[in-house]
């Protein structure tokens, strides 16, 4: 079996669905989901899925140690890309008391053979699951000069919908990427007010597997990626550079 890349886009509890998607290797989607709720629903999908190789990228604190206030990745993480709008939410022992879903997962498929660890070679033998973030990784990749707004919040509902068609005009854009993703008619053009929150779990959850795919293609090292945090205290794993600039060596 070749690789696979996941990406999950987690609900910090299972009271929400979770998106979920699946991609190969050549960036066609294998499954995506976002109805799946229960810790037992979304590892069996994540068994079902998972290649012989490659990377989990989980859009959810995986470690998490601190007692209150934020971890050390994310106010690093802030002081780069707040600027960007990319700041995370805080993560803490009192949010996540048992350390939450991400750790829980990560410790239920380590005997399936999945390990974590933010040291990835390209092309990487192993499976390994990591912690990513799509914001960030949306401006590296992209080169933008703010995030994509599609969260509703406050905003109009115009704005929101427009924000969300700029996303999924940019993941199009992929398809001549290295490595690709590749669209289907299973992320429609626009979409409405009605079931909003799917789609915005959806283009998050293929961000997610996008930015899995993009370590195990380049590796987790600069100039390609940026390591903000550590695997004691916790950590988050962003693409470093434009997508589109020359292919590098690999």
């Amino acid at each position: 079996m070749s690789a696979r890349f996941l990406g999950l886009d987690l609900a910090w509890s299972d009271r929400n669905p979770s998106g979920l998607a699946a991609i190969d290797e050549t960036g066609t989607i294998l499954d995506l989901r976002a109805d799946l709720r229960s810790d037992a629903d979304v590892l069996g999908w994540i068994r079902t899925w998972r290649g012989s190789s490659g990377v989990l990228g989980i859009d959810m604190p995986t470690i998490v140690r601190n007692a209150g206030g934020a971890r050390r990745a994310e106010n690093a993480l802030r002081a780069v890309f707040g600027r960007y709008g990319a700041g995370p939410h805080p993560a803490n022992l009192g949010r996540f008391p048992d350390g939450g879903r991400a750790a829980r997962f990560i410790a239920d498929l380590a005997p399936d053979g999945v390990i974590e660890t933010t040291d990835i070679a390209q092309r990487d033998p192993r499976t390994i699951a990591v912690e990513v973030f799509p914001h960030p990784a949306h401006v590296r990749l992209f080169d933008l000069p703010g995030i994509f707004k599609y969260k509703k919040k406050a905003r109009p509902w115009a704005d929101v919908l427009a924000e969300w068609e700029r996303y999924r005009a940019a993941l199009a854009t992929l398809a001549t990427a290295d490595p690709p993703l590749r669209l289907d008619e299973r992320v429609p053009l626009r979409v409405g007010m009605r079931g909003y929150k799917r789609w915005d779990d959806t283009l998050d959850a293929l961000s997610c597997a996008y930015i899995a795919a993009f370590l195990w293609r380049w590796g987790s090292a600069p100039p390609h990626a940026r390591l903000f945090g550590d695997l004691t205290d916790g950590y988050i794993l962003v693409p470093d550079r434009s997508v589109f600039t020359e292919q590098r060596s690999g």
